[in-house]
C-alpha cells in the first residue's frame, strides 16, 4: 500500500482537491444552481448532480488526507523514537489525532450538505478548517525543532510558516465578512439561499470576500501538505503484518510445514 513512494500522496491530494472543487463548480454553474463569481465551496455541492460528485470525491480526499497524516506521524516517530525527544513525540501524537479529526471533518462536509443538515455540515467545516489550521501551526513549530529530519530545511520551515499565517488570516476573514454580509442582507434572506446572493444585492460584496477566503483557505491547507513531499522521499513504509496472537498456533504450524516438506 505504501512502499517507498510516500511522496506521491501529497502530490496526489494537491491535484485531487482543486480538481474536485473545479468539477463540482462547473457542474453547479452549468446547472444554474450557483452564480459563477466564487460561490462557497459547499454551495457547489448542495444540489444534485453535483452533490453526489461532491460527497464521493471529498470522501476520497478525506482518505488521502488521513494517509498523509498517518505517514507524517510514523515518519516522525520512526526518526525520533528512543532519542529522548519525549515532548516532540507527544506533539506528534497530538497532531495525528488532529489530522484524523480534520479528515473526518472533510467527510462530514461532503456527506451532510448545508441545505439538508446544516449543523453537522458546519461542524465538519470547523473540524476541517480550524483543526486543520491548528495542525499546520503545530507542525510548523515542530519543523523548526527537527532540523535533522531528512528532507527538512529552513526554507521548508519558512514556507510552512507563511502558509500557517495565511490559513489564520483566511479563517478570520471567513468568519468576519460573511457575518457582516448577513447583517446587510434583508432579514428574510436565508444565508444558504443562493438565489438571493447575486451582484448588486446588499451584502454581496462582503459575502464575495468571504467566499474567496474559503477557497484560499482550502487551497492553502492542501499546499501545506504538499510541503511534506521532500521529507517523505527519505522514508519508506510497508503495510502492517498480520500474525497469530497465540504463539503456539504459529509454532505448531511451522512444525507441521517442516514435517510435510512444504515451503
Amino acid at each position: 500500500m505504501f512502499g517507498d513512494r510516500l511522496h506521491v500522496y501529497p502530490i496526489v491530494i494537491a491535484i485531487f482537491v482543486p480538481l474536485t472543487f473545479t468539477i463540482t463548480y462547473i457542474l453547479a454553474v452549468t446547472s444554474g444552481h450557483v452564480e459563477p463569481a466564487f460561490p462557497y465551496i459547499s454551495d457547489t455541492g448542495t444540489k444534485p448532480p453535483e452533490s453526489c460528485v461532491f460527497g464521493q470525491l471529498l470522501n476520497i480526499g478525506a482518505v488521502l488526507a488521513f494517509i498523509i497524516f498517518y505517514i507524517r506521524y510514523r515518519q516522525i516517530r520512526t526518526h525520533y523514537e528512543g532519542a529522548g525527544r519525549t515532548k516532540l513525540l507527544k506533539y506528534n501524537t497530538v497532531t495525528f489525532v488532529m489530522g484524523i479529526t480534520a479528515a473526518l471533518g472533510i467527510s462530514l462536509v461532503g456527506n451532510f450538505q448545508e441545505t439538508n443538515v446544516i449543523v453537522i455540515h458546519l461542524i465538519g467545516a470547523l473540524l476541517a478548517f480550524v483543526v486543520g489550521s491548528i495542525y499546520c501551526w503545530i507542525q510548523t513549530g515542530m519543523s523548526f525543532k527537527m532540523p535533522d529530519l531528512p528532507g527538512n530545511s529552513v526554507i521548508v520551515c519558512r514556507i510552512r510558516t507563511v502558509i500557517s499565517v495565511l490559513t489564520f488570516i483566511f479563517i478570520m476573514m471567513l468568519f468576519i465578512f460573511p457575518t457582516l454580509s448577513n447583517q446587510q442582507a434583508p432579514s428574510w434572506v436565508n444565508v444558504t439561499d443562493n438565489t438571493y446572493w447575486k451582484p448588486g444585492k446588499p451584502g454581496y460584496g462582503l459575502r464575495l470576500v468571504g467566499t474567496i477566503s474559503e477557497w484560499l483557505l482550502a487551497l492553502s491547507t492542501v499546499f501545506f501538505l504538499l510541503t511534506f513531499v521532500k521529507e517523505f522521499k527519505f522514508f519508506r513504509m510497508y503495510t502492517p503484518e498480520c500474525m497469530h496472537k497465540d504463539k503456539k498456533i504459529t509454532n505448531n504450524y511451522n512444525i507441521e510445514q517442516s514435517g510435510s516438506g512444504l515451503p
